[in-house]
C-alpha cells in the first residue's frame, strides 16, 4: 500500500496515530476480501472486518458447546462443571449483537453494549482466553462500560 493511501485510510488525528500499529493480522487478505465484496477501504471498515472474524471465532466456540451438549439430559450440570456457567447462560451469549467496537483517540476499542452489560461475567468466564489472545494479536483494547 502506498504511504499516502495508508495515511489517508489508517491514520487518525493531528499526530497521525495508527490504530493498527500493534495489529498482527493478514491485512492483504482482509483488504482483498473487502474489495471482493465492494466494501470501502476505511479504517473503521477494516476494524469491522477484523472484529467480524473474531466474533465468528466466539460463535463457533459457543456452537461447539451447544452441539456437544445437545442430547444430554444433564447439560446444565455438565456446563456448570466444565465451563463454570449454566447451559442457559452460555446459550444467552450472542457476540454478534453483544459486542460493539469503535476507534477513539486513534485506538481501536471493543466492549459489551449497554444491553449486554449484565453478561460481562459470563463473557469473562467463557471467552477470556480467546479475547485475551485477540487483544494480544491485534493490539485492540477491551474495555468495560460498567
Amino acid at each position: 500500500m502506498n504511504e499516502g493511501l495508508y495515511n489517508a485510510v489508517f491514520c487518525y488525528g493531528e499526530n497521525q496515530i495508527d490504530p493498527f500499529e500493534n495489529c498482527c493480522v493478514d491485512f492483504d487478505r482482509i483488504i482483498s476480501d473487502m474489495r471482493l465484496v465492494g466494501y470501502e477501504i476505511t479504517s473503521l471498515n477494516v476494524v469491522h472486518q477484523i472484529m467480524l472474524e473474531q466474533l465468528d471465532v466466539l460463535l463457533k466456540s459457543k456452537a461447539k458447546i451447544i452441539e456437544a451438549t445437545m442430547d444430554m439430559d444433564n447439560k446444565d450440570a455438565y456446563c456448570r462443571e466444565k465451563y463454570g456457567l449454566s447451559f442457559k447462560d452460555i446459550d444467552a451469549l450472542d457476540p454478534q449483537h453483544d459486542i460493539e467496537w469503535d476507534i477513539k483517540s486513534g485506538k481501536v476499542i471493543f466492549f459489551l453494549g449497554q444491553d449486554a452489560l449484565h453478561k460481562q461475567d459470563a463473557y469473562n468466564i467463557l471467552f477470556k482466553k480467546s479475547l485475551d489472545a485477540f487483544v494480544t494479536k491485534t493490539g485492540f483494547t477491551y474495555t468495560t462500560l460498567q
